[in-house]
């Protein structure tokens, strides 16, 4: 539930309101765009807000929790400020977007609706659409290294240290830990688990004569 300033609660609790739509774009270069869906040009907070341009919104969707909210956003690219070549050359991608509900009679009553990231998009027919991924997004993507028993670095990269010039044209690493200690004498490199215990070893039953004492099941 949004917490709105006292000024803009009292405006929505009216039979009748003078509200717009309101966003603000921050390109990648650094440079700040504002959209109104308004007939005339609005300014909050020193930042001007272009009419009839730029953006025309979808409904947004908001849920509770670390469930995404996502949105969409169409624009046409009469905008002076958008334009195909800007779009190609990917300052869009990523740009941060914020969503306001604002008070055109009286500007300074405005309210933060909603914030997020462009994502994909597409053109079509004169016409660009975006899709706006809320900020939760980036608590649903994974980070960190991914525990396999196979090596993680590329044949001949800087983790990998091995110089290909010495092997012959098309040698291939198959990433294993036994290739990179018998083939390419290369162990101390090695950017993978080779001893990581599976699913098999979760599964096997215990044999006579196995010890069980919490110990490596790897000697060296």
């Amino acid at each position: 539930m949004h917490k709105f300033s006292q000024n803009f609660q009292t405006h929505i609790e009216q039979d009748c309101t003078t509200l717009c739509w309101a966003w603000r774009l921050v390109r990648n270069d650094g440079q700040v765009l504002g959209f109104t869906d308004h007939d005339r040009d609005i300014e909050i907070e020193g930042q001007f807000y272009q009419a009839e341009a730029g953006f025309s919104p979808s409904d947004i969707e908001q849920r509770l929790g670390f469930s995404l909210d996502n949105s969409a956003v169409l624009g046409a690219l009469s905008s002076a400020h958008i334009t195909k070549a800007d779009i190609d050359a990917g300052v869009y991608g990523g740009a941060l977007i914020e969503m306001y509900r604002v008070n055109w009679n009286d500007p300074n009553i405005f309210a933060h609706i909603w914030s997020g990231y462009l994502g994909d998009i597409t053109q079509r027919d004169g016409q660009f659409e975006a899709e706006c991924i809320g900020l939760g997004a980036a608590l649903d993507r994974s980070t960190g290294r991914v525990f396999s028993r196979h090596c993680a670095a590329s044949f001949g990269d800087a983790h990998c240290g091995v110089d290909i010039s010495n092997y012959p044209n098309g040698t291939i690493c198959p990433h294993t830990f036994s290739a990179c200690e018998g083939q390419f004498n290369n162990a101390e490199n090695f950017r993978g688990f080779p001893y990581l215990i599976g699913d098999d070893a979760s599964y096997a039953a215990p044999q006579e004569g196995d010890i069980k004492d919490g110990s490596s099941r790897y000697k060296i």
